[in-house]
This record gives structure tokens, sequence and C-alpha cells, in this order.
């Protein structure tokens, strides 16, 4: 390695010790947050009561409670041109839909709500964008899609293996393993290479930002970010072709159990020690985003060279950075702000305490008796033996009765002692829901009850449901402006079809006619960026509120019809009608911003347009003598199309 690159990477890697150092404690409180939620005791009997000590568990019920409402579905995108007078609007709609197609093939709903159950939980969430083409030159994309590329790959380990000495005892079932491989690439039951957006989850603790950022928006101004990836050391060897013998192991922290360690990367963290490590063992893979040299470097710790050269991103997005950090709450002048964890867990903590001495002290009210100790055994036992309705007849010795046997009286149980009332009302105050946020009104009892609990709901989640959608905005957009640099117009007529072609007779001859079904220009990146304006339509990735809307859309149904009607009547008649369509646009809009106006104007020219193509293929029909009706003249099916009115429609 020539001595200015081991100069560079020791740089990095005193940079990277410092970053560990800087997050480990709050690394530690997001492992302690994951397993509050999970409310697991791995330490204890699995099949006993302590296994899950938890009486109520408030926090998971709550964040279970909020993730449908901020996010049930995929936000609708909106693309508009970003000057007034740009004529791009079939090429707004190919933009659209296949952006759209896109973000829903890489599974942006499910790697959407992990993020925002991890900004519930950890303070916040993280999402990784890439595209993917070649395994040899992309970066890291855990979420890759299947293609010949990865078999290759593997096929290559298991070569390695088979020519190394050490692992003599596993040759035969790495042969047959081998077999299999080259048996799946002859069947060709995967593409050979695919392409497409990524979207990864990045778990919290397995992102190092560079800590002399402030506040928590500023990260896309970082210098540098580093993302932390546990990988085998066997796949790493065969993906960088690199000997990592040196590598320092990755070790899973203590308090789960084994099966679960090598599972959840999520509670991976370095251990200091170094030496050899065997092929299934964890290592520490670095990828490092240099904003200011806008270069990528890769490297693992422990090694002492690059895993693979240092590179530019050929085809990024405006911004530099693919990872796209979704708060919870955001502190100012604070990076890191309190999770619904933080906020909760000794609300959650001082109820379930309230809850457990409660039952404690019910436990101790057994019923029993207290009998004298002057009472023989004979009378005790048949007092205690009596049925129910039954008439027992005890010997007292001639004493009364509430003096040798009476009840065995228990500690009072005052209910205010035991009261969890202040404990909600603090959880409201913290976490801004109320009682219906939660369910605790299983079925509302009339409509109007629905609509105030939801509006309850809507009006406390606004802000984090706002954070959201910006969030989602900002990946839409890099998404879009990746895509228009990779995406070439065969791949485009994948998602919109192929153009129309039809026959249509001008100046009586007969002509095709093509149509164009998209619109994809070649553009250089600045081009790209200033085009378009790219917009989530708002309120869209929530719960959809069924009976608001349909009550709103029963009373503005009457009024579009009327003025869709309006406009038609004009527009046949030759006579401005703009006043009606801008009125019309502005109900919409005011109603709600998601609905184009343009979907409710009839368009008379098309339908003339119609009626020409018509008579036409009809007149073209009767000089081949296709037509088996009566011929009729172009006068004659002018005619049949004049309305009422007497206005000619042709």
């Amino acid at each position: 390695m020539p001595q200015d690159s081991k100069a560079l990477q020791q740089k990095w890697t005193a940079r990277i010790t410092h970053a560990r150092a800087h997050w480990a404690t709050f690394h530690k409180r997001v492992r302690h947050n994951r397993s509050t939620v999970a409310g697991f005791n791995w330490n204890a009997d699995p099949t006993g009561k302590d296994f899950y000590s938890l009486r109520a568990n408030l926090i998971h019920g709550t964040i279970s409670a909020v993730l449908p409402n901020v996010y049930a579905r995929n936000p609708e995108i909106s693309i508009a041109p970003a000057h007034a007078g740009a004529d791009i609007k079939l090429f707004c709609n190919t933009l659209e839909k296949v952006t759209n197609r896109a973000l829903e093939q890489a599974q942006l709903k499910n790697r959407a709500k992990s993020t925002v159950r991890a900004a519930l939980t950890c303070s916040f969430g993280i999402l990784k964008v890439m595209y993917q083409r070649d395994l040899s030159e992309d970066g890291y994309i855990q979420s890759r899609i299947n293609d010949v590329q990865e078999n290759l790959l593997a096929i290559h380990d298991l070569q390695k293996d088979l020519h190394d000495e050490d692992q003599a005892h596993h040759h035969d079932a790495k042969r047959v393993e081998l077999e299999e491989l080259i048996k799946s690439l002859q069947e060709q039951s995967e593409v050979q290479s695919a392409q497409g957006l990524v979207i990864d989850r990045v778990l919290t603790e397995n992102l190092l930002i560079d800590p002399s950022v402030c506040e928590f928006w500023d990260y896309t101004d970082a210098d540098w970010i580093c993302q932390v990836i546990p990988m085998k050391r066997g796949q790493a060897e065969a993906l960088y072709k690199k000997n990592l013998a040196s590598a320092k192991i990755y070790q899973p922290s203590q308090g789960e159990p084994s099966h679960k360690k090598a599972k959840r990367l999520a509670s991976m963290q370095l251990d200091a020690r170094s030496g050899s490590v065997v092929d299934d063992q964890q290592i520490a893979v670095l990828e490092i985003w240099d904003r200011s040299t806008q270069r990528v470097y890769t490297m693992v710790e422990g090694a002492t060279e690059w895993l693979r050269e240092p590179y530019s991103p050929a085809r990024a997005g405006e911004r530099w950075y693919p990872f796209f950090l979704l708060p919870y709450q955001v502190v100012d002048g604070q990076f890191i702000g309190p999770s619904l964890v933080d906020l909760t867990e000794r609300l959650q903590d001082e109820h379930n305490e309230a809850r457990d001495r409660f039952n404690q002290h019910r436990d101790l009210c057994i019923p029993g008796w207290v009998a004298s100790a002057d009472i023989n055994e004979k009378t005790i036992k048949k007092h205690s033996d009596s049925r129910f309705g039954e008439i027992t007849i005890v010997d007292t010795e001639g004493k009364p009765l509430n003096q040798v046997i009476i009840p065995r009286g228990h500690p009072k149980i005052d209910p205010i002692v035991y009261d969890t009332s202040a404990v909600r009302y603090d959880w409201e105050q913290v976490t801004g829901l109320q009682d219906a946020a939660r369910s605790t009104v299983v079925r509302p009892k009339t409509a109007t009850e629905a609509n105030i609990l939801q509006r309850a709901l809507s009006g406390r989640v606004f802000e984090f449901k706002d954070q959201i959608e910006d969030w989602l905005q900002e990946i839409a957009q890099y998404s879009a402006q990746v895509l228009l640099q990779e995406l070439t117009k065969e791949q485009v007529e994948r998602y919109m079809g192929a153009p129309i072609t039809r026959m249509q007779i001008i100046d009586g001859k007969e002509q095709v006619i093509t149509e164009k079904t998209y619109d994809w220009p070649s553009l250089t990146k600045d081009r790209i960026f200033d085009m378009v304006d790219l917009r989530i339509r708002a309120g869209t990735t929530g719960a959809p509120d069924g009976i608001e809307e349909k009550d709103g859309w029963i009373k503005l149904l009457p009024m579009i019809t009327s003025l869709s009607i309006q406009m038609q009547n004009l527009q046949a008649k030759g006579m401005d009608y703009e006043h009606i369509r801008n009125l019309l646009r502005e109900t919409l809009l005011r109603y709600d911003d998601r609905i184009d106006s343009n979907l409710f104007i009839p368009n008379i020219k098309k339908q003339v347009e119609g009626y020409k193509d018509v008579s036409s293929e009809i007149f073209v029909d009767q000089m081949r003598g296709m037509s088996s009706d009566k011929p009729k003249t172009h006068q004659h099916l002018k005619e049949e199309m004049v309305d009422d009115a007497g206005s000619e429609k042709l």
C-alpha cells in the first residue's frame, strides 16, 4: 500500500475510534430502549412468569397504536413542472408513475414502517437509498435484488474454501453445496443481472455521524458519515477479494440467547481483541461517505488496507448522502432528542408497580377462619368440611359462637392508594395521545363520536406525521433524481407501456398516427434537478378517515356535477368558460388539494375528434365494400351528429 494511502487510512481509523467513544452512551441507551419495548428477561427461565415480567407493556401498546395512524400506506407522489411555462405534462406524468412504481418495488412501506418504529423507540431511524447495478461497483446494499451475481459470488467463496486445508472437515458439504449452485445457474432460475432502486434499513447504532454536528437537521451538512456493516468474514472476503484474517471480531452484546445473537445485528459491539477469526464470525466493515472530498472509503477494522479503492458515486442525487434520518422529536441545540420510550419508561414502571402492589395486597385477602384454642379438632373439622347450604352443629362448650369461630380479617384495600389515573394523565401530557389513541374506546357508539376521536388523535400526532411526510418527500425526490439518470427509454417503456398506434384519415388519406405514452428526456444533472417539483400530497400516509371523507364527498358531488355540465354547455357553444373552471379548481383545492380538477373538466375537442375518427373509419369501410350496413353518405353522418339544439358538433 502506498504511504499516503496508509496515512489516510490511519486518519480515518482515528476518526472512527473517536466517533465510537462519542456515541457510545447513546448507543447503549438505544439497546436498552429496545429491550424495554420487547419486555423479555433473557436471564430468567423461559417457562416462568419472570421471563416476561411486565404486567402491562404500555409502551409497546402505544407504539402499536401510533404507527398505523402516522404511516398506514405509501404516500401519493405528485410531480408538476417547476416553471409555469414549461409544457412537460407528459414527462411529469411519466416520472410520477415510474417513481411510485420503483418505490413500491423497493418495499418502501415495510422499510418506512420499520424506520418509524425505530424513531419511536431509539430517537431516530435511518433508511439508505441506492441503485443496484453491478455487485463489484455498487456501494454496500443489504437488500439486493436477487440475480446471478450473488450466486457467482457464493461459488467463488465455496471454491476458495475447498482449497483451504484448515476446513478439510467441511469439504464434502461445501462440494455438494457448490454443485447445487452450479445446477441453479445452469437452470437459469434467476435473472442474469438485476437493476433497480433498493431501500435498506440501517440500525440506529450502525451509523456514525461526524461528532462536530450539533443539531439534528444539520446531519446532511456533516463532513462525513460512516455506516458500520456487520458481515461474516467469509462473505466479506468473497465480496472484496481480500484476506481478512487480521480483522477484529465483532461480538454481540450480552443478555440475549445465543440464537438471537446470531440473528440480530442490532446488539453488536466491537470486541477490542484482535486475531484470526473463523468464516462464520462477524467482522465490522466500514463504509465511509466523505462529503468534503466527495469520495467513499471502504475498510474493515483491524485490517491494514482498503477493501476496495476509494470511489465517487457515478449517479447520485442532488444531496450527497444516501442516508435519510427520521427523528421522533427534535430538541434545540441537541442532536439527540427523547424517544417515546425515554418519555414514558418511568410512567410505565410506576403504573406496573401500583398494579403489582395492588395484586399483592389482594392476595393477602384470602378467606379463612380463626378458632379458639379451647375448641376440639372434631368440631373444627366438622365446620371446615361443611358443604354449601348445610346446617353444621358445633359444640361451643357453652360459649357464644362468635367467640369460638370467626371469619379471618384482612387488611382493608384503599382504591385511592392504587389509583393509576394520575399516571394516565401524565402519559397523555407527555406523549400527546389521548385514550382514543391507545384504543381505550374499542368501538364508537355514533359517527359523531368516531369523528371526535379521530380529530383528537390527528391533532395530537400531526407534528410527527408532518415530519414523516417531509422525510418521505426527500426520499422520493432523491429517488426520482437517481432514476432519471439511471433508467433508459427501454426500461421506462416497461413501466409505461409501448406507444399506441392507430389509423386515421387526414385529407382523404389513411395515415398511421403514433401516440406517445411516456416522455423520458436525456438531460444533464443540473437540468434534471431544476425541471420538476416533486411533492408528497399532505395526509396521504395516515389511515384514511372514511366517515368524514364520505360525508364531505356526498356534499361536494352535486356541485362538481353542476359546474362540469355548465362548462360542457359553454364549450359546445364556443363561449368562454374559464371563470367556471377557476371556480371548480378553487373549490376542489379547498376541499382536498390531492384532487386534480382537470379530471372533472369535459374536453369537447377530444369528443369532436372522436366523431371524426368514427365517421372516417365508416367512410373508408364503405369505399372498400367492407360494411354490411346500408351505405351512408358523409352528409348523412354529419346530420346524425347534430345535437338537439341544432348546433353541429363537427
